[in-house]
């Protein structure tokens, strides 16, 4: 299997579906879906960790020098996670909101912006488990105490 560029997606999607656009746009309509559930479970997680960190985040912070560095490494790769949800995946557009040349032009647009927000996802992905490592360090290093 190959990764398909939007242009052959879009061509992929009518040989499963026909040349019906409107079932096309609402297939490609639900990805959002997907992505914006998948994006508030990481923002939920977000702030799971967040609450834990207003309870703890003081005692952690004064258990060493340590604790404080990987605290604050974590709280930012968190809070970085988190912009790059609202900002990416997260923002609102609607999918009939632009519309281009041709009805084919417009769902490629829509295949290409679906793109860049799974790739902002991704991205964000990754930075919340950088912050979520870091924070479990300076639960380690309070636990330990070095």
């Amino acid at each position: 299997m190959s990764k398909l560029n939007p242009v052959e997606e879009l061509a992929y999607l009518k040989e499963i579906h026909g040349n019906a656009h409107d079932k096309l746009f609402t297939v490609l309509i639900s990805h959002y879906d997907v992505l914006q559930n998948r994006s508030q479970m990481l923002l939920s997680l977000i702030a799971i960790c967040l609450t834990i960190t207003g309870f703890s985040g003081p005692s952690i912070a004064a258990s060493g020098p340590w604790a404080q560095m990987l605290l604050a490494i974590g709280l930012t790769f968190v809070l970085s996670a988190a912009l790059l949800l609202l900002m990416g995946p997260l923002r609102l557009r609607w999918g009939t909101q632009r519309r281009l040349d041709t009805l084919d032009a417009s769902l490629i647009a829509l295949i290409q912006r679906r793109n860049s927000r799974t790739r902002k996802y991704h991205v964000a992905s990754i930075v919340l488990v950088i912050g979520l490592a870091a924070y479990i360090g300076s639960l380690l290093t309070f636990i330990v105490g070095i």
